[in-house]
């Protein structure tokens, strides 16, 4: 942020914002009735150049919740409006789908700034938290039901499909049935969370804002939405874009270990397309397909003579997308480390076993100047020395400045409860003894959790204090209740809302993924389908690896009631233009769905990404150019510039 904004800065946290044109029918309701826009604050924290009122605005938009029966129950969206940054923009805005389901979006805008600047540039890019996701989930959360089992999350004991022994009913997977009775008691028709419903809200949302014509981005799930789009209401979008795409004709839950094995075919692939890793590693596909049959068969032994289990030799292939701190020198290693983990027992060395197994042995980050300074004289070495220290000092300050301008953010919407952000302090500092007992520390957790049935209230808060706190500490907290005006009660309020939310957003961000996952793909999924289709894969041992996220899945599916949607899981037949990419080590969405998913797109594009993982646009810059450049035109032919730059280069021993 250039230093002379930050005055606009504090006068849109402490005054009223001043208005672009474009933002003020969002203050009188928005643009359609039938949706009424509510303004309200974005969540923090914003990206560092954000103003909020004026190059950024949030708030929400009511919709049906069965858009059929417009007259029934509703509930709200929220949404975030990121203005372009030219001041000539392109009228056609980019609305942003993203995954999980259930994943949200809204209040990690900082975290995706760096995804949506390219296509910013020019266009208005639109986010918002779908139905029964994050920031729009109040229907769907069963709060008495989770936070029962507070305690348990925090101390990562939580699983919603454990079994009691005893046969009793406490247990988390009667848990799972006594949060959808919760979510149906409060009048929620868990039947209206799905994909369908969702292509509605997007309609709903796109006329709120007053946008006629729009182009659609989606990431994982946000593809499947994407390509419901397209079937369902194509008449407003323009172009979209689809990145890690999970087809809608695909059994997404039969076809978990379907990804890893593709992973593994393209990088062993990848290999023997390449002459000198050829050379140095013939037959890799051979020495990897026996290493695992040993490890299977409990024959492959480690230099201590301890047998290795079959994910020992598939830790490097699959654990791309976010172990390693440079995931592409990984990939470089990956034949040297199965021809050595081969051949561990034999007792030859093994650099590259030890450098991925040891703890802070992970590949660095490649930089740009490896390998330049060889053959420069001295004075030229000093130079780019100095060049490379003058470019950390200014990611430093950058960084450094992100972070000053989010502390002032914070402490500027603080200025109304000065007293709520000492209370928490002092409720940390004296809650020392009551953690060290487990009892009551579960008694706490509980007990501040229940603070959010009612309104905010400082009795409520005195009583809480004096069944928790130790004598000592009961003094300040009292005191400090005491001196408080009702605006810092109910901030302490909103902090307790926040922090149990944010302590239980995994758990909920679960049963959150399970209402559309359960509903729409029983029985199209199976954990016998599961079962099977892994045993047929050229690489089955990836099976082994999510036999248990299987279980945990078909076990939850178990408390839902499947809703049947004649033709969803058919392919989606569409002439938009479409851009469908993929990447070569995606765990999650096979390397194969974004060309399956465009058989029946007559005017789709499908790019293989080297090097890139789930949402490839995160991965390579170049993907994020090569999207600008199909927004700017949607029928022009793309080469293939990008994946043929990311192309790995593998590490040949000395």
């Amino acid at each position: 942020m250039d230093l002379t904004r930050i005055p606009a800065l504090i006068a849109s946290l402490v005054g009223e914002p001043d208005v672009p044109d474009r933002f003020t029918p969002y203050y009188r309701g928005g643009d359609v009735a039938a949706y009424p826009v509510t303004v309200a604050p974005c969540p923090a924290p914003l990206g560092r150049d954000e103003i909020e009122g004026e190059t950024i605005i949030c708030g929400t938009v009511n919709v049906p919740e069965t858009h059929d029966a417009p007259e029934g129950q509703r509930i709200d969206l929220f949404f975030a409006v990121m203005r372009a940054q030219s001041t000539y923009p392109e009228p056609d805005p980019v609305l942003h789908l993203h995954g999980g389901p259930g994943g949200g979006i809204v209040s990690r805008i900082e975290m995706f700034a760096e995804i949506f600047e390219p296509m910013r540039r020019t266009r208005d890019v639109i986010v918002f938290d779908q139905r029964a996701s994050a920031l729009s989930a109040k229907s769907t959360t069963c709060r008495a039901a989770l936070d029962q089992f507070l305690g348990d999350v925090i101390t990562g004991t939580f699983t919603f499909t454990e079994t009691s022994p005893d046969g009793g009913s406490a247990t988390p997977a009667a848990l799972l049935r006594d949060c959808i009775e919760e979510i149906e008691a409060s009048g929620t028709d868990l039947a209206a969370y799905n994909t369908p419903q969702n292509a509605n809200d997007t309609v709903a949302l796109m006329q709120a804002l007053g946008y006629d014509r729009y182009n659609i981005h989606g990431i994982s799930y946000g593809t499947r939405l994407a390509l419901e789009i397209l079937r369902t209401h194509p008449g407003n979008v323009r172009a979209a874009v689809i990145d890690g795409v999970a087809p809608l004709q695909v059994p997404l839950y039969d076809t978990l270990a379907v990804p890893g094995s593709e992973v593994i075919d393209i990088t062993l692939a990848e290999c023997a397309a390449d002459a000198e890793c050829n050379a140095a590693f013939p037959d890799l596909r051979e020495v990897l397909r026996d290493t695992l049959d040993r490890a299977a068969a409990g024959e492959l032994l480690s230099k201590s003579g301890d047998p290795l289990p079959v994910i020992a030799v598939l830790t490097p292939f699959l654990s791309r997308n976010g172990t390693y701190a440079d995931p592409s020198a990984a990939t470089s290693l990956i034949p040297a480390f199965v021809y050595e983990i081969a051949r561990m027992a034999d007792g030859g060395p093994t650099p590259v076993v030890d450098r991925i197994i040891a703890t802070d042995g992970y590949p660095r980050r490649a930089s740009p100047l490896d390998g330049v300074r060889d053959g420069l004289l001295d004075t030229e070495v000093a130079a780019l020395d100095e060049a490379e220290s003058s470019a950390k000092v200014a990611a430093q300050s950058d960084a450094a400045l992100d972070g000053a301008i989010d502390a002032l953010r914070k402490r500027l919407l603080e200025t109304e409860a000065p007293l709520a952000r000492i209370f928490d302090d002092e409720m940390i500092r004296g809650a020392g003894e009551v953690l060290q007992d487990a009892d009551r520390r579960r008694a706490a957790l509980l007990g501040y959790a229940q603070l959010r049935e009612g309104e905010p209230d400082p009795n409520a808060l005195r009583a809480y204090v004096r069944e928790t706190f130790p004598d000592e500490s009961q003094t300040r907290l009292l005191g400090l209740i005491d001196a408080m005006s009702e605006t810092e009660v109910a901030a302490i309020f909103d902090n307790v809302g926040r922090g149990v939310s944010q302590t239980l957003k995994e758990t909920a961000g679960n049963l959150h993924t399970w209402i559309y996952a359960c509903q729409e793909s029983i029985p199209f999924n199976s954990l016998e389908g599961f079962r099977e289709t892994s045993a047929a894969l050229p690489w089955s041992e990836v099976g082994l690896i999510y036999e248990d996220v299987a279980q945990e899945f078909f076990a939850a599916c178990d408390a839902f009631t499947p809703v049947e949607q004649p033709g969803f899981h058919e392919p989606v037949v569409s002439d938009i233009p479409v851009l469908s990419i993929g990447g070569t080590w995606d765990m999650q969405t096979a390397p194969s769905w974004p060309a399956l998913a465009a058989e029946t797109l007559s005017n789709a594009q499908t790019f293989l990404i080297p090097e890139a993982g789930h949402g490839a646009i995160a991965y390579q810059n170049c993907v994020a150019d090569m999207t600008q450049a199909f927004l700017t035109d949607p029928m022009r032919a793309l080469p293939e510039t990008c994946a043929l730059q990311t192309v790995p280069k593998f590490h040949i021993p000395k």
